[in-house]
């Protein structure tokens, strides 16, 4: 029976709904607008209704809190789950300090919420 690699992962993970704006770079297509499905301080998964396509890069504002974060970033993965959906991964790229910290702080809150 093969082994089973466990991985760890480098960001911890929580499903959070927040709404995004992104724009591919080097596309004259206008910026969508979704929602994400998944969130941590290094990356999203969001659900989008057309390929974005693996490896592209892109800017994202995530409305968070009242707040707006934004990102350099690039697309980690995308599986297409039926006719007009893709799961999309995103991998953050280049986030500034402030922001990153406003995303750790979600993401902390929400972990320690779900444990108690």
């Amino acid at each position: 029976m093969p082994r089973q690699r466990l991985t760890t992962r480098r960001f911890p993970r929580v499903r959070s709904q927040h709404t995004v704006r992104l724009r591919i770079l080097g596309e004259r297509r206008p910026e969508a607008v979704t929602q994400t499905q998944v969130l941590s301080p290094g990356g999203c998964m969001l659900m989008s209704e057309r390929s974005i396509g693996f490896g592209s890069l892109m800017e994202l504002a995530i409305t968070l809190d009242g707040r707006v974060v934004r990102v350099d970033a690039r697309v980690a993965y995308e599986i297409r789950r039926g006719r007009d959906e893709h799961e999309v991964g995103i991998e953050f790229l280049r986030v500034s300090s402030p922001d990153r910290a406003l995303l750790d702080n979600l993401v902390r809150s929400r972990l320690s919420s779900s444990a108690a």
